[in-house]
């Protein structure tokens, strides 16, 4: 079986766990003493609560679940206006500026500015306080200015299951992906709507192999 060491020496560095008791609603059992992730090759600083956790059946190790990581756009701050616009509704509008790229939406020009826009794809790349901004060429032909700020990002979504592997639990706290070590639940309850990740296409298969976590959303 393999063993792995997290360096868990203090060192100044900055981490957001502020969701962290939002998204775990209720630890039940956890692994006895955590375990030290093998991140070879996961790309993310930080691996949050209710990060999947998946074990290596051949040597025991346990892994954060592969994703890709979440730098689309989720959400857009106010918006500024822009003047001169074409009055109307536009689908599909490629936001210009910011460090990323593929972002969409839609947006709704009134009175000759931009009152609304309305994300419809994510993108990828991008950074908190990004100035996307709404071309002319694409929203009636006229008009400058419309912009709003990347308020939060998202985006993210796990990968497949890597061969030989099984998932395990799940992540209790967010950690730095530097020093992983993990305390990972199997038995308790979770926020599905908070999570970091979505996991649409591999939900069934995580409740059969650890069906005593349960999923709730804030409704209920």
């Amino acid at each position: 079986m393999a063993t792995n060491y997290a360096d868990l020496n203090d060192t100044a560095f900055t981490l957001d766990n502020g969701k962290d008791n939002v998204v775990i609603v209720s630890v039940d059992h956890s692994l006895p003493g955590g375990r030290t992730l093998d991140t070879t090759d996961f790309t993310p600083t930080t691996i949050k609560a209710r990060h999947l956790i998946i074990r290596e059946t051949a040597t025991g190790t346990y892994k954060p679940m592969p994703a890709t990581e979440a730098d689309g756009v989720a959400t857009l701050g106010t918006v500024v206006p822009g003047s001169a616009y074409t009055n109307g509704t536009y689908e599909n509008v490629p936001l210009s500026g910011g460090t990323g790229t593929g972002a969409l939406a839609t947006v709704v020009v009134a009175l000759t500015v931009v009152s609304t826009i309305t994300i419809t794809a994510a993108g990828s790349g991008y950074t908190v306080g990004d100035s996307l901004g709404v071309p002319a060429a694409y929203a009636g032909g006229t008009g400058t200015g419309g912009s709003a700020p990347v308020a939060t990002l998202g985006g993210g979504a796990y990968s497949s299951l890597p061969s030989g592997h099984t998932y395990a639990g799940i992540n209790i706290s967010t950690i730095l992906t530097a020093k992983p070590f993990s305390g990972i639940m199997y038995h308790g309850v979770v926020n599905n709507l908070a999570a970091p990740y979505t996991m649409t296409s591999i939900l069934a298969a995580f409740k059969t192999a650890v069906p005593s976590i349960y999923f709730v959303t804030d409704n209920q």
